[in-house]
């Protein structure tokens, strides 16, 4: 059998796809930078989470679940200026003992400091139970079905 060898013109094709996939993936990792930069730790006058948590939007396999900071719940909340990193668990049972999910969220002045996780593969018809982390502040445990 004989074998294929490929013309320098397709190796050429095949180096620009090469390096248009690794410049891809560049700018896809540049565009989540907003999100990482969240990692300040913000200090609150008062409780952050004072306007609650909420979930919603419930698939079989997934959730949404939102919080936002406000130390005030006036105008902008009392926030300083800028993103803040939030931490959120989901878990399967009310304790906590068996967290399934967890991650982090930039909080953005842009949505007024809010958090809007949306959280696939999740097993159906399922209560989960769920929290948010902030500045060594935890939010009220929020529960939801999918």
């Amino acid at each position: 059998m004989k074998k294929h060898r490929a013309h320098p013109r397709d190796l050429v094709r095949r180096r620009d796809f090469v390096a248009l996939g690794c410049n891809t993936a560049g700018l896809i990792a540049l565009g989540t930078l907003p999100a990482c930069r969240g990692n300040r730790v913000p200090s609150f006058r008062s409780y952050p989470f004072g306007l609650g948590v909420a979930s919603g939007d419930p698939h079989a396999d997934g959730v949404v679940l939102w919080t936002r900071l406000a130390p005030e719940s006036v105008s902008d909340g009392g926030m300083e200026p800028g993103p803040f990193r939030v931490r959120w668990e989901l878990a399967a049972d009310e304790g906590f003992g068996r967290v399934v999910r967890a991650g982090a969220s930039a909080a953005p002045p842009e949505l007024g400091h809010s958090v809007h996780v949306e959280i696939q593969g999740l097993e159906p018809e399922r209560e989960y139970w769920y929290r948010f982390f902030a500045g060594g502040e935890v939010s009220p445990v929020g529960r939801t079905k999918t």
